[in-house]
């Protein structure tokens, strides 16, 4: 089997939306999916980028049993750390299952860890479904470190309206 690493391209929005969908219902959160074509469009490929996502590509003779030729993503952002400085952010790397364990994965994150050193970033983070051992396995094997579980670090989130909430007070 062949298959490229490359960044994406807005042809690809279409098939990269499919897969966050198939993602999503892995992680049984199909009904949490709010991101858009247009929204990934814009945030990718606008004025002001937010976020990067290298693709894994196989020949139109290779494709997934659904059609696909894309076949695995991640997404990737800059960040900060104030103890370290800059932190390249892993926010999703998804491989269709059909082609796990043919080192995709592994291909994708090489790929995203040569970013991170050439923006000198200190670390590549990313979080991790808990219950996914799978998952937790082949990052640990390569090197990945659960500060859940050895620093006692909790990643939390503000959502929605509780986000205006806030925004509101700083207006007054």
């Amino acid at each position: 089997m062949s298959y490229i690493i490359r960044p994406w391209a807005v042809r690809d929005l279409k098939q990269v939306m499919q897969l966050i969908k198939e993602s999503a219902a892995f992680h049984k959160a199909l009904d949490q999916v709010r991101i858009t074509p247009e929204m990934l469009r814009e945030d990718a490929f606008g004025k002001e980028a937010t976020f990067g996502c290298l693709i894994a590509e196989v020949p139109p003779e290779q494709k997934s049993k659904e059609g696909h030729t894309i076949v695995g993503y991640q997404f990737h952002y800059l960040s900060y750390c104030t103890w370290d400085g800059p932190v390249l952010f892993g926010e999703d790397l998804y491989v269709v299952p059909e082609f796990r364990g043919k080192g995709i994965g592994t291909s994708l994150l090489n790929k995203v860890a040569k970013i991170a050193l050439e923006k000198n970033c200190v670390q590549f983070r990313f979080i991790s479904a808990s219950w996914n051992k799978t998952a937790m396995d082949f990052y640990t094997k390569l090197g990945a470190i659960n500060v859940t579980s050895q620093n006692n670090w909790n990643l939390c989130h503000i959502d929605g309206e509780h986000v205006r909430k806030l925004a509101e007070q700083a207006s007054r």
